[in-house]
């Protein structure tokens, strides 16, 4: 993987997360709140893109992921036509359920692996740092999607595109340390 792809996720609590993404050196930055399960349906949509890969079929590969934030609605649409190469696409819309108001604020185009890796990356440090648990109690909605997360670092890992990541965290040390005993 060469880096291109960046992502940061940060939970303010409660029920706000700061988000940020780059790519090919071009990044957005939003806040957003817990209205959605954005994390859910990201990792979600990117399972099924890979273990349903509808390109293969001459379909569409696509899907939607809404960050619903204070006043607007992002909607990120992930498409790719081969596997390889993703199609990237915000939009935000001022109002929630008319999407005809919507702007494309980011479009690019990136490796559909390294985003993939980016993301998954990204996300085993935050649930490291913090914790499933804490997760949940500071989100003050919803679960971490973790069978999706775990479908994803596995498919990375037996393609070899996992680096493993070298911080001990005592959260999710102690977490399990709960289920033994």
């Amino acid at each position: 993987m060469s880096n291109q792809v960046n992502f940061t996720y940060h939970i303010e609590p409660p029920g706000k997360a700061s988000v940020e993404l780059n790519v090919l050196q071009k990044s957005i930055a939003f806040e957003l709140t817990n209205i959605s399960n954005p994390l859910h349906d990201l990792l979600k949509g990117l399972v099924t893109m890979i273990v349903e890969p509808k390109h293969l079929w001459d379909e569409e590969n696509i899907c939607w992921i809404n960050w619903f934030c204070d006043v607007s609605c992002m909607k990120w649409v992930l498409h790719t036509i081969d596997g390889k190469e993703l199609l990237f696409k915000i939009l935000v819309s001022e109002d929630l359920f008319d999407e005809s108001t919507a702007k494309v604020v980011f479009e690019i185009k990136c490796d559909f692996m390294e985003f993939c890796e980016a993301i998954i990356s990204e996300l085993d440090t935050f649930i490291k740092n913090l914790g499933l648990l804490n997760y949940e109690q500071i989100w003050k909605n919803d679960e971490f999607p973790i069978t999706y997360f775990l479908i994803l670092k596995k498919y990375l890992i037996e393609h070899g595109l996992w680096k493993p990541n070298k911080n001990i965290s005592n959260n999710l040390f102690d977490e399990i340390n709960i289920l033994e005993a």
